[in-house]
């Protein structure tokens, strides 16, 4: 069993702060840079990228001491909540940070009445795919991205128990506080 975390808590990131979300992707993203193909996304995301990010849909931030430790951000897609750039600096990794922002953002699929999370990981990162299997999600699909034949991420899924969406499989019961994980 996982233990919970609390020296960082979780909110919901404000409009104006997405010069430092885009510095916390470049720092937790930097690991990458050269060693994936195509190269990551998260490397060509601007301070307008992310602006429209949060209008789109919204970000998590996970914070403890004055520190933004990481963030994740998320939208509504196709009847689920899709996630992406889960992003911790690498000083703060390793402490529960990921495990803190996963559960919110399956909160907030809770909140807005979704049965379950999606998120896309590339093929190249298999400790990736593996820390998502642990946490319940699973495999649904392989994707290529634009200009590849063969697959190069898969697209993951968690179902989350308890509510019951439109095609009568269950969604979360439990409810969280908005940006908070409390499980």
């Amino acid at each position: 069993m996982r233990q919970v975390n609390t020296e960082f808590e979780v909110r919901e990131a404000r409009r104006s702060e997405a010069g430092l979300l885009h510095d916390l992707l470049v720092r937790a993203f930097s690991e990458y840079e050269g060693r994936l193909d195509p190269p990551s996304g998260a490397n060509a995301e601007t301070i307008n990228s992310i602006a429209h990010k949060l209008e789109e849909g919204g970000a998590l931030v996970c914070e403890g001491g004055g520190v933004t430790a990481g963030c994740i951000f998320y939208r509504r897609k196709d009847g689920h909540l899709h996630v992406g750039r889960l992003a911790v600096v690498p000083a703060l990794r390793r402490r529960g940070i990921g495990d803190l922002l996963l559960r919110a953002a399956e909160g907030r699929a809770a909140e807005l009445g979704l049965p379950s999370v999606r998120l896309g990981v590339r093929l190249a990162l298999e400790s990736l795919r593996a820390y998502y299997a642990t946490r319940g999600y699973a495999a649904i699909a392989l994707h290529s991205h634009a200009g590849y034949s063969q697959p190069t991420f898969v697209e993951m899924e968690k179902r989350l128990p308890g509510l019951v969406s439109s095609d009568g499989d269950d969604a979360l019961r439990t409810r969280v506080s908005p940006g908070r994980a409390e499980r």
